[in-house]
């Protein structure tokens, strides 16, 4: 017997769920994804994160440090306001080239 897919993957957009420590997707690997890119930004201080699908220890502190950052209520949950910020490139107009638009539009970014 197979698990039955994540809720978000099941729904085909991560932009409408949370996640938190424990969870396992495609969705959290596009996050992961998401969080390195945005690593780039001046004072980050958290470490790239391994592509592995689970929101581990790792993530969770990455998560907490982007929301710090970005003026968020830091709880290590990826929820809408989280989400907004990851799915926006926040520098200039146009395509930026740091930004990881395929993970961003495979989460349901709408950009």
């Amino acid at each position: 017997m197979t698990a039955p897919p994540a809720p978000a993957e099941a729904a085909g957009q991560c932009v409408d769920y949370n996640y938190s420590s424990g969870g396992y997707s495609s969705c959290v690997g596009n996050i992961q994804v998401l969080l390195n890119a945005f690593r780039l930004s001046p004072g980050a201080t958290y470490q790239t994160l391994a592509v592995d699908n689970a929101y581990g220890p790792a993530t969770r502190s990455a998560v907490i440090d982007f929301q710090r950052y970005w003026g968020l209520q830091a709880d290590g949950i990826v929820g809408p306001q989280t989400w907004r910020i990851l799915c926006a490139p926040q520098m200039g107009p146009g395509p930026v080239s740091w930004y990881p638009y395929t993970a961003a539009r495979a989460s349901g970014c709408n950009i």
